[in-house]
């Protein structure tokens, strides 16, 4: 008797963990179902497409091995519409990251109307694109536009010129746009991170006589590496893959100084119907994107915990 009423416990207990086991697996499929769905097969169809010669206009497709990707980098303008990606995106984040952590520092002392500051603050965020575009490219029109009026009164633009007929300023006025617009992001992200770090370490840097410069370069900045990092690696996905804003101030333009990737993925795709070669473009920014994720995994110490 005393030796069957553990065993029978123990049968019990099995049982018991197996069931949940059972349940937790039923819970999960239709994660894994929604992941195989609208994850896994799109990005292997694309990689798929990516090797073919489909087009939106044609019913037949056909293997083509690389010859996207061939043409895709023996194409001069690709080289140029690649780095343009590079110059929107770092610049981009990098703005977005400075901006937000210098606000963030701002309203993170104690001040009158804090709660009601950070609202304010937040407008950018919730702005849409389309208004902003559309606000930009009234306030930079060549005729009437406010922006426009000021720089040639001031010289700098010739009569009836705008930036944004400009090959190189172009670019700086949507990274300003972009700037502008994603900043309240990571002001509170920032904001959250500074919130959580020990006031006593401020305390003993500030009685040790250390200036604010010191405390900033020396507790602040190395308390925020994790949070930097993981903003770096989401605000670059976001940038690099952000399309609206550009395409609907400049339109890529002039002279193809603002089209980036993604630009040139909607031309290929939409304006020529190369879906095949389309594919092969996207899968250069599905590349960056995954470094940016191996970045975040070996930098972030998430393989260490």
């Amino acid at each position: 008797m005393s030796n069957a009423a553990p065993a029978t416990k123990r049968r019990l207990l099995d049982s018991y963990e197996k069931r949940h086991r059972l349940i937790g697996f039923a819970f999960a499929i239709p994660a894994v179902i929604f992941l195989l769905t609208f994850v896994l097969y799109p990005v292997v169809y694309n990689i798929w497409l990516s090797f073919t010669n489909t087009s939106l206009i044609k019913k037949e497709s056909s293997f083509v091995w690389l010859d996207n990707y061939i043409r895709m980098f023996s194409n001069k303008l690709f080289k140029k519409y690649f780095w343009n990606t590079c110059v929107w995106t770092f610049w981009s984040v990098l703005g977005q990251l400075v901006l937000g952590l210098g606000i963030a520092l701002l309203i993170s002392r104690p001040m009158k109307g804090s709660p009601a500051l950070r609202s304010f603050l937040l407008i950018p965020y919730v702005v849409p694109a389309v208004t902003l575009a559309l606000v930009a490219k009234w306030i930079m029109n060549s005729d009437y536009g406010i922006v426009s009026y000021w720089l040639q009164q001031a010289g700098l633009l010739e009569p009836r010129q705008s930036l944004l007929a400009m090959q190189g300023p172009a670019m700086w006025v949507v990274v300003i746009l972009n700037v502008w617009r994603s900043y309240p992001f990571p002001m509170l992200i920032y904001w959250a991170a500074l919130k959580s770090i020990d006031r006593q370490m401020y305390e003993a840097a500030m009685v040790d006589g250390a200036t604010r410069f010191q405390i900033f370069t020396r507790i602040t900045l190395p308390q925020l590496r994790n949070t930097t990092i993981v903003l770096v690696v989401l605000r670059t996905i976001w940038t690099a893959t952000y399309y609206d804003l550009i395409y609907m101030v400049t339109g890529g333009g002039p002279a193809g100084s603002t089209t980036h990737l993604p630009i040139l993925i909607y031309q290929a795709s939409f304006g020529s119907y190369q879906v095949g070669y389309a594919a092969a473009i996207s899968m250069v920014l599905g590349v960056l994107m995954f470094v940016c994720i191996i970045f975040y995994v070996f930098k972030s110490g998430v393989l260490e915990d």
